[in-house]
């Protein structure tokens, strides 16, 4: 716990903790940096699953500003501000802040200063309005966006706080953007945060998604079973001693290979491989040493050293790709790599199929999924991002999620295939971004070489168009997936068999719960892509029909309105109010939907808020198709009377009956269809 700034009136003395005991994190034993030590490892304040500990090094400061940034990086520490401080700042601001945020302050700071120092400034009590204002007109200058710079000016704000607050003052002056506006200050806007991430394209999340239900449903057996057995080769030979029958029987393997001309076992030793001496002692008795003296001097020397033969840990294989083993064996030095795959497959898994936070996912703890009496499985976690006390400042260790995740059985299987995995508490400890993001490419071109062997060219996962692969861009996709696939997001899923339909649709009716504002900004652009499409395409001379086409065009009209301008849930919830722009589009059925509740066939019994796009009734009065559809019509009219010619004739029959429905109401669209001048 912090204490009071207030009641800080000393300087503290160079053998006097940098860090208080009431903030160390629980269990933590290592070293605490003392207020005089060259540099201040931030690791004992690091609560919960591992993240990345951090390190002041006063020596790379100014020299003129160390003694200042020294006791202001104390008090940022150690201090809360007085609750005042709060008044007229956004929400988001608090009287601490959280140990993640310590050291990207002080970097701030001492970019401050480093800054200052190259314009002959000797002392942060010499940053006057003046000298605030060029330096936010310098940070501008170098072409940083806005957010950045809005979060330097933060820092310097609390900079200030923490100076003005405190007993012992330097006398550093308020900034101009407190009392003038931060507006003048800062670069012009542009999208920031979550809502700015870009989802995976279908292209690559499809496979992607395909290749980790797969590792995690169908091989993850015979990966644990090959991990437990080389557990038990590394052990056994470990402790197996030197015996006049262990070298008998070593010898006897030996000669065998040798004389059949069969390469003896090898494992991977970075860009080569050498003899699999463990390897050969779990299976002849033999020591380790002995093994190694063969190698070194035995009459097998050139044999051994040449070793490039396989290492079998596990034979028996029993997951299936179409009916056929995934592979043949899996190989000693293969466990480590397939171990790391199939941590990343449950973690793609829990990930997507969830929408947590990536520091979410790797608070996850042993348990954290219990087997139920009766209902679907629940993942009780614990948040992060969003964690205050009842002071409102940041709880480092997270505080217990207020509603759990709801678990489908494809996530149950990846948590209960962690908790054999993790050695410790928590479930993903080693899986800190940096980390996953690496795996998680890896895994990409594992897969993909695996889709090749196997010949499934079209399982290859494709480079994704907005670059690499990141674990904070799994919960956006999620939300892209509901808001614009109809069906759900498990849709590629299921037509794999993976999952049942009546699974994805109850989960996808469950799921928006921790991720509603996210889902709100996806559906309101998934809206405002469809109004603006409309009045592009009609615009450029297309038609639109349909009971609802009026509806549709009037809607299209306001699109330039919210061209760019979906941002945040605010701007979000603002057009999904406003229930005469409900325009979804509908690829799969080729129609459009104007959605209006009281005349929705997809509704029946209950009223909701969006239609079901999977439930489309060709009847329904708020259907509109523009030309566009009308064409993906007859081109989908004649794939089916081509597929047709070669299918039995029952299936041929309706076949050409579904073809014949589509060129009629393509036929229909045509002679019916309307221009934005006959709405005029």
């Amino acid at each position: 716990m912090t204490v009071s700034i207030a009641e800080v009136n000393f300087y503290p003395a160079p053998d006097a903790d940098a860090i208080l005991p009431g903030l160390i994190a629980d269990g933590y034993n290592g070293p605490v940096p003392r207020f005089g030590d060259r540099s201040w490892s931030l690791a004992c304040l690091i609560h919960g699953p591992r993240v990345n500990s951090e390190t002041i090094h006063w020596d790379r400061f100014p020299l003129a500003f160390q003694a200042e940034l020294r006791y202001l990086a104390w008090l940022l520490i150690n201090a809360s501000l007085p609750t005042s401080f709060l008044i007229g700042k956004p929400s988001r601001w608090r009287t601490t802040v959280s140990p993640g945020q310590i050291h990207p302050t002080v970097m701030k700071w001492r970019a401050l200063c480093q800054w200052l120092d190259a314009s002959g400034h000797t002392s942060l009590r010499e940053c006057t309005h003046e000298v605030f204002r060029e330096y936010a007109l310098h940070l501008g200058g170098r072409g940083q966006p806005r957010g950045a710079v809005q979060k330097v000016l933060a820092s310097i704000t609390r900079l200030w706080a923490l100076d003005s607050s405190n007993p012992l003052p330097i006398g550093i002056c308020e900034p101009p953007w407190l009392s003038e506006g931060a507006d003048d200050f800062l670069p012009a806007g542009s999208s920031a945060g979550e809502n700015a991430t870009e989802p995976i394209t279908p292209q690559t999340m499809g496979p992607l998604l395909i290749w980790a239900l797969r590792v995690v449903d169908d091989f993850s057996d015979d990966i644990l079973r090959a991990i437990e057995k080389r557990e038990e080769v590394l052990t056994r030979s470990g402790l197996t001693p030197s015996t006049p029958a262990g070298l008998a029987a070593l010898r006897n393997y030996l000669e065998a290979l040798a004389s059949a001309g069969i390469s003896a076992p090898s494992m991977a030793a970075g860009n080569r491989s050498g003899v699999a001496a463990k390897y050969i002692s779990f299976m002849t008795g033999a020591s380790i040493r002995q093994v190694h003296y063969q190698v070194a001097e035995g009459p097998w020397r050139d044999h051994l050293l040449s070793a490039n033969g396989p290492a079998p840990v596990l034979t028996e294989i029993a997951g299936r790709v179409d009916g056929l083993p995934w592979t043949g064996f899996i190989d000693y030095s293969e466990v480590e790599p397939l171990k790391r795959h199939l941590i990343t497959a449950a973690y793609i898994t829990v990930s997507y199929l969830t929408g947590m936070r990536p520091r979410e996912i790797q608070g996850l703890e042993k348990g954290c999924c219990p087997d139920p009496e009766s209902g679907r499985h629940l993942i009780y976690s614990r948040v992060f991002k969003t964690a205050l006390d009842d002071d409102g400042n940041h709880v480092p260790q997270g505080v217990p999620r207020d509603v759990p995740w709801v678990a489908i059985s494809p996530v149950v299987k990846a948590i209960r295939i962690v908790e054999r995995l993790a050695p410790e508490r928590y479930l993903f400890a080693d899986s800190m971004p940096g980390t996953m993001n690496e795996w998680i490419e890896k895994f990409i071109i594992w897969a993909s070489d695996f889709a090749k062997r196997l010949g499934r060219p079209h399982e290859v996962i494709p480079a994704d168009k907005y670059g690499a692969v990141g674990v904070s861009r799994f919960r956006r996709t999620l939300a892209w997936h509901i808001a614009r696939r109809p069906g759900g997001l498990v849709a590629l899923a299921i037509q794999y068999g993976h999952m049942r339909t009546a699974m994805s649709a109850g989960y996808a009716s469950r799921s928006r719960d921790g991720i509603h504002d996210l889902l709100d900004v996806e559906t309101a652009l998934s809206v405002a892509d469809t109004l603006a499409a409309i009045n592009d395409s009609m615009t450029n001379g297309e038609g639109v029909s349909g009971p609802a086409a009026r509806r549709a065009i009037y809607a299209s009209q306001h699109a330039p309105e919210f061209s760019g301008s979906i941002v945040t849930a605010r701007q979000a919830r603002a057009l999904l109010q406003n229930p005469s722009l409900a325009v979804y589009d509908n690829p799969e059925a080729m129609l459009m939907c104007v959605y209006k509740p009281d005349r929705a066939l997809c509704n029946r019994v209950t009223s909701r808020d969006s239609p079901r796009l999977d439930r489309c009734v060709s009847s329904c009065s708020n259907i509109a198709r523009l030309d566009s559809h009308a064409q993906l019509m007859r081109k989908e009219a004649a794939s089916l009377e081509s597929e047709a010619v070669n299918v039995p004739d029952p299936l041929s029959h309706r076949l050409r009956t579904r073809a014949e429905s589509l060129r009629y109401i393509a036929d229909q669209h045509d002679r019916s269809r309307i221009v934005f001048e006959e709405t005029e």
